[in-house]
């Protein structure tokens, strides 16, 4: 569900701007051109490397100069020792695909691309190694080899301790990532996410907070343990009133099927059946057994557990493991 939210909220550049600006240096930002910025679809990245859907590319434009750039930006749930040689691979397919759209056959040079690593904890990090350290070369042959090594590096965004303000320079992004690092620590508490809610409404973008405030909102209840009242209490102090009704209805539904007793056979029909759409919507193909498996499943904890899965797994033979 997580990268279900980070893909479904950072798609839309009016957030991804907020983020960037608070976590890219100076010079860039003030140069960039970020009213031409555009989320892209990468040959390769969406397709060929399982549809790892969240990752996230756009383009943008640089207001003093005639060129452009890419911004490269996944959410890591884990950290990966290996992460410099994927960032190889993504960075190669943006270059090429850059090639293969551009307008002149001349030979130029190739877009700026800034990769981008969102860690949202908990914990650190730690150092993140460059791909030359990754490879094993003789001590004897180290001057010899430098000079075709490849190399790639990537800038690591880690939210554990970031204080509130500093996460974004917006409230959309800033709720996001907020709601993101809270979830890793455990079931997020009342004024955690009171506070996440009612900044995110904030934000100058209405019309797009509330496009996505069904997205995070379901997000927020399912990392959370949240008493009736206490629902009641962040819908009437922090939700817009013509929303309410809704934010109010989708607190109920998860309810109910957080029940253990009395479920009904409609109801296990129903998640069994939320299961299978999600994973059609995420992946288009499922094996061709797959239904059969999820139907066969009665238990209401373990429906909610794979739909839980469906969220984040990275493909379909993944997913179920032992189903």
């Amino acid at each position: 569900m997580k990268d279900t939210l980070f893909r479904g909220c950072f798609s839309h550049p009016e957030v991804a701007e907020q983020f960037l600006k608070a976590w890219l240096p100076r010079e860039f930002v003030e140069k960039a051109d970020w009213g031409t910025m555009e989320v892209r679809k990468v040959s390769g990245i969406n397709d060929a490397l399982a549809e790892r859907r969240e990752d996230l590319v756009y383009r943008l434009r640089w207001a003093e100069r005639e060129m452009h750039c890419y911004l490269l930006l996944e959410h890591q749930s884990q950290p990966d020792a290996y992460m410099s040689l994927r960032i190889m691979e993504y960075v190669a397919m943006i270059w090429q695909e850059d090639r293969r759209q551009s307008e002149t056959g001349r030979p130029r040079l190739l877009p700026l691309v800034v990769p981008i690593v969102l860690f949202p904890g908990p914990g650190r990090w730690g150092r993140a190694k460059r791909l030359k350290e990754l490879i094993d070369v003789p001590v004897d042959l180290a001057g010899w080899a430098d000079e075709f090594l490849p190399d790639a590096g990537f800038i690591t965004v880690e939210l554990a301790g970031v204080p509130w303000e500093r996460l974004a320079e917006g409230s959309l992004a800033r709720s996001i990532l907020a709601a993101l690092a809270g979830e890793r620590t455990g079931p997020m508490r009342f004024e955690a996410i009171r506070r996440i809610i009612t900044d995110f409404f904030s934000d100058e973008h209405q019309e797009l907070a509330a496009q996505l405030s069904a997205m995070l909102w379901t997000f927020l209840l399912s990392a959370s343990e949240l008493q009736r009242e206490e629902v009641a209490a962040i819908v009437n102090d922090s939700i817009p009133p013509g929303q309410r009704e809704q934010f109010m209805s989708t607190a109920e539904m998860l309810k109910e099927e957080g029940r253990k007793e009395g479920q009904s056979e409609g109801r296990i029909e129903a998640l069994q059946e939320a299961v299978l759409d999600l994973l059609e919507t995420r992946f288009t193909t499922l094996p061709a057994d797959l239904r059969q498996k999820v139907a066969r499943i009665e238990s209401v904890d373990r429906l909610r557990s794979l739909l839980r899965e469906a969220y984040s797994c990275p493909d379909p033979g993944s997913f179920g493991a032992g189903l």
